[in-house]
C-alpha cells in the first residue's frame, strides 16, 4: 500500500515513517510544506494513502485540499483538535493527535490491512465505508468540542438550511453535515430517514401510530410526533419490523 506524508516536524515524520514501514507500508516521500506537497501531487499518480499534518511552516493541509483534488483516503495527524471539525469535511478516514498513539495507529492500519486485494495491493474503500460506520460526532459546545456517540442520537434534523443533532438529553447541536451525508455513513439497522428533514434512531422510537399516515412519538418527547412520508411508509414498516 503507498502512502506519503506531509509533514514539517523532522522527527515526526521520520517516526510515522518508520511505524508505517514496520506494517510494509511502501512511504514514497515526507513533503514539509505546502508548497512541496502541491508540486508532487501535481506531476505524480497519488498514493492510497495521504498522512497529513494540520499545520504546516507555509500554511495548513487545508490550503493544499482546497487547491488540488487528492485521490487518496487522508489520515489527518496535528498536535491540534482545534481543527477537527473542519478535518471531517474532507475525505478523511481518521484523526490522530501527535504525538501519534502508537496502539491507535496499529488499530487503524488493522482495518486497511484486512481490505487490502489483489496484487498490487489496492484497497476495497466501499468495503471500508461498510466496515467503519460512524459511532460517533464532533459537535462544538460553546468554546469546546464535544463527542456525542449514535447511540445517545435521538434523531438528526434539518432547519433553516442547517444540520442538528438532538440528543436523549433533549440537547440539541449544530452538525457541519448533510442528512445526506449522515444518512450514509450510519448504520441503516439503526437509523432511519423518515422524510426530508428527519432521520430517526430505532432504539428512541415510543410509539407508531397509523391513521392516514404513520407518525413516531420517540423517547422523551411523547407530546411531539414525527410524521413518516408516505413515499417511506414501506420501506419504514420493512425496517421497524427487522
Amino acid at each position: 500500500m503507498t502512502v506519503i506524508i506531509i509533514e514539517d516536524e523532522i522527527p515526526a515524520g521520520i517516526r510515522l515513517e518508520r511505524l508505517l514501514k514496520q506494517h510494509n507500508f511502501d512511504v514514497l516521500t515526507i513533503l514539509k510544506s505546502v508548497k512541496k506537497a502541491l508540486v508532487w501531487l501535481e506531476e505524480n499518480n497519488h498514493p492510497d494513502i495521504v498522512f497529513m499534518d494540520i499545520k504546516l511552516s507555509d500554511g495548513t493541509c487545508f490550503d493544499i485540499l482546497n487547491h488540488t483534488k487528492i485521490n487518496s483516503k487522508i489520515v489527518f495527524t496535528t498536535a491540534f483538535d482545534e481543527y477537527a471539525l473542519q478535518a471531517f469535511n474532507y475525505n478523511s478516514i481518521d484523526y490522530l493527535l501527535k504525538p501519534i498513539n502508537e496502539e491507535k495507529l496499529e488499530r487503524l492500519i488493522s482495518k486497511m490491512d484486512s481490505l487490502q486485494i489483489g496484487f498490487q495491493n489496492q484497497i476495497r474503500w466501499e468495503s471500508f465505508n461498510e466496515k467503519v460506520t460512524i459511532e460517533s460526532y464532533l459537535v462544538s459546545s460553546g468554546t469546546n468540542i464535544k463527542k456525542i456517540i449514535l447511540d445517545d442520537v435521538l434523531f438528526f434534523y434539518s432547519e433553516n438550511n442547517a444540520t442538528y443533532i438532538s440528543t436523549k438529553e433533549n440537547r440539541n447541536f449544530l452538525i457541519n453535515k448533510s442528512l445526506d451525508k449522515i444518512e450514509n455513513e450510519t448504520n441503516s439497522n439503526t437509523f432511519f430517514r423518515i422524510n426530508r428533514k428527519y432521520i430517526i434512531n430505532k432504539k428512541y422510537i415510543h410509539l407508531v401510530k397509523k391513521s392516514t399516515s404513520i407518525v413516531l412519538s420517540l423517547s422523551n418527547l411523547e407530546s411531539d410526533f414525527y410524521e413518516v412520508s408516505k413515499s417511506k411508509t414501506k420501506k419504514f414498516i420493512e425496517w421497524y419490523g427487522k
